[in-house]
């Protein structure tokens, strides 16, 4: 009888013809990884040598090693030569850092510790929920850009009061407050900066050699968010909400000479913050979408995993309206989705989340902030959740 041969498979010696030749290939291509390697390693290192001379160009001037102009410049330069390739933007992040911090050590010349910190410093966000936040992706990736030893954590807290005596207990040096927790977190701090207590709410909290401090840089991002697109003052803004985020919006606009409407479910509460603010109230229901000329949504609803919901029926809104939505995840709530097919001009909360992070970062380390860099993380990180 004849022997029977699989369909199918080749010959048994035209397949061990087939995996020699696929281990000589691994063997080249293995070589070549290790000559990139040594080539890559090479470059790093003739870099650092030209970083060094600059160092020494810099003492001699009296110039500072740290310049975040020209690393914002490198950064922003190597991003676009990156482009479309296989290094995926979140890596490049992490290589411009260590390059960043390799370089600032070396301009140093052991003069003196490259960056002038001390030991590592911890920093949280604080919220129920937190898992969706990505304050963690942002602030590591600029504690990562500018050297600044933190390492920054999202800690579920269903009462503020014992996470802020954890905040001086184990010595964080800051903390970020989110939802639901901003107005409650007053109560915990020593001093409180006198627009936050204006607004009645904290998103950041600076530990000072044990004095907790409170600000709110949720204003100053809405405001810089908005002025992107249209100036504030002397315009109708309708504001949605009456928590911690509303108040903020509240004290912004009016900060910047627009004039205010607050509206919410509940009266008792929506009514408050507009008297203790100086803007006018209506109750939700009553929205109407030609008393205003922007509209801010500064509630959680349509936040993930709830991103059914809106605050408002699309045929509450009409062309023209600037509708601003604070929520970040999803970047494209449903209230923005049926502002955009209304015709509407929307925007979105990751400008507003960039702003006010920005501001964190600087009252916690004193430093400038890397914005392209923490924009680049948290745009990177969102592309990955989808």
């Amino acid at each position: 009888m004849g022997t029977s041969v699989k369909r199918g498979s080749p010959p048994a010696g035209e397949g061990e013809a087939e995996r020699r030749a696929d281990e000589r290939r691994l063997a080249e291509l293995r070589a070549e990884i290790d000559r990139l390697d040594g080539e890559i390693l090479r470059l790093f290192n003739e870099r650092l040598e030209r970083a060094r001379a600059v160092g020494a160009v810099k003492r001699r001037l009296g110039l500072p090693v740290r310049d975040m102009r020209r690393e914002a410049e490198i950064f922003r330069r190597l991003a676009e030569l990156n482009r479309g390739r296989l290094l995926a933007d979140r890596h490049l992040v992490r290589v411009f850092a260590a390059l960043m911090a390799a370089a600032r050590e070396v301009q140093s010349d052991g003069a003196h510790p490259a960056d002038g910190f001390g030991t590592p410093a911890l920093f949280a966000v604080f919220g129920n929920p937190v898992v969706h936040s990505l304050s963690p992706v942002m602030h590591n990736a600029a504690f990562a850009a500018t050297g600044y030893p933190g390492m920054y954590a999202a800690i579920r807290a269903k009462d503020i009061r014992p996470a802020m005596a954890g905040v001086r207990a184990l010595g964080f040096r800051g903390a970020s407050i989110t939802i639901p927790h901003k107005e409650a977190v007053l109560a915990c701090l020593d001093f409180i900066d006198p627009r936050a207590r204006r607004i009645g709410a904290v998103n950041t909290v600076v530990n000072d050699a044990g004095e907790l401090k409170g600000f709110n840089t949720d204003w100053e991002g809405i405001v810089r968010a908005l002025g992107e697109r249209v100036a504030l003052a002397g315009r109708r803004v309708a504001v949605l909400g009456a928590g911690g985020a509303a108040r903020a919006a509240v004290f912004g606009a009016r900060h910047a000479g627009a004039r205010v409407t607050v509206y919410n479910r509940t009266r008792d509460k929506g009514e408050a913050l507009a008297v203790a603010l100086g803007a006018d109230f209506r109750p939700l229901e009553e929205f109407d979408p030609a008393d205003c000329e922007i509209l801010v949504q500064a509630t959680p609803v349509g936040m993930s995993p709830r991103t059914a919901e809106t605050p408002l029926p699309a045929e509450r809104l009409r062309p023209g309206l600037v509708v601003m939505d604070i929520v970040y995840t999803p970047l494209k709530t449903r209230l923005l989705a049926e502002a955009e097919a209304a015709g509407c001009q929307t925007v979105d909360g990751l400008s507003m989340f960039l702003y006010q992070g920005a501001r964190q970062f600087e009252l916690w380390t004193g430093l400038e902030a890397p914005l392209d860099i923490m924009r680049l993380a948290v745009e990177t990180e969102l592309t990955a959740r989808g």
